[in-house]
């Protein structure tokens, strides 16, 4: 089955979709397009915060034609990349639709300088399985899948949106200078960095390094460098490099429950049923504390921290 009207529209309007929910749930990261035609990588746009931007430049350039060579397209997200602070997560998300690869050079080396720089290269095939793709994706911890239409293209397009959860080897402790910049006052008119026009000071937020006017966050100030964003973004970043981890059953187990522990950590539902035995419910495995069901979906689904880590830390503290 293949796609219509054609495979570049199916795959230009997933690709909207897809830069929009990846900047709601990655609100702090950048994106960067690369284009493969005529056997030649082709840098679509630089890396920025700006999903309008990215999404303007996608659409501007859905013409497709000649060979596709993998290697090119590798070498040239790796000078992006490879610059990039250790601090930062390296991704490449490919989306395939040849049967083969014209490359100029050994591909097999240009996979080896991505794995050795710790970009993880995932790819999501539009026809079918490829050897090299697969190849790539294991030596480089990424994820190989082929859509079988377009409904499930979109299913696993929208599944890289989320960012995987932070390696430890990876995530070394780095002071980010950051800006927490606030909306200006009613009355102020400036000039917009962002895009050299007069606005007032509703209308925008003011850098609180070089008091300059930006237009929406989180972006790089333009004079002074500074990384301006709000808490939410960090919030909202924050949980999907370190999700909670996985409760234990305990129900299952006899005499699991701890003395004290009758009743959910986060509701207070009593865990015991009418005849005195234990219901269905989970144990942290770092604080121990008891949840209910209900409780364990909330936690790791909606608020993304455990109550009991939360109270014993702040008590430590």
């Amino acid at each position: 089955m293949d796609y219509r009207p054609s495979r570049m529209a199916v795959v230009a309007k997933h690709a909207e979709a897809f830069i929009r929910e990846f900047f709601d749930q990655n609100p702090l990261s950048h994106v960067g397009l690369v284009t493969i035609k005529d056997g030649i990588s082709h840098r679509l746009t630089d890396i920025g915060g700006s999903p309008e931007s990215q999404i303007k430049a996608l659409m501007g350039k859905l013409e497709c034609s000649g060979d596709s060579s993998l290697q090119n397209a590798l070498e040239l997200v790796h000078g992006y990349l490879d610059q990039v602070p250790s601090y930062g997560h390296k991704e490449v998300l490919i989306l395939y639709s040849a049967l083969n690869t014209c490359d100029p050079g050994d591909i097999m080396e240009t996979i080896e300088k991505c794995k050795k720089s710790k970009i993880r290269c995932s790819v999501i095939g539009l026809a079918a399985e490829i050897f090299i793709c697969k190849h790539l994706c294991d030596e480089t911890g990424g994820s190989y899948t082929v859509a079988l239409d377009e409904s499930h293209f979109k299913e696993l397009l929208l599944e890289h949106a989320p960012p995987p959860p932070a390696i430890v080897e990876y995530a070394a402790a780095n002071l980010i200078k950051m800006g927490f910049p606030q909306r200006g006052a009613e009355d102020l008119i400036s000039i917009c960095s962002c895009h050299k026009k007069i606005k007032s000071g509703a209308e925008g937020y003011i850098c609180p390094r070089c008091k300059v006017n930006v237009c929406e966050l989180p972006t790089e100030c333009r004079t002074c460098g500074l990384t301006l964003v709000s808490s939410p973004h960090l919030a909202r970043s924050y949980h999907h490099l370190f999700p909670v981890a996985p409760f234990d059953d305990v129900s299952s187990v006899p005499n699991r429950i701890q003395r004290g522990a009758q009743n959910c950590f986060g509701c207070q539902q009593n865990l015991f049923n009418p005849d005195g035995q234990a219901s269905l419910h989970v144990r942290c495995p770092k604080c121990n504390q008891h949840f209910c069901l209900d409780c364990d979906i909330y936690i790791h689904e909606s608020l993304h921290n455990c109550p009991g880590c939360e109270s014993q830390r702040g008590f430590s503290s």
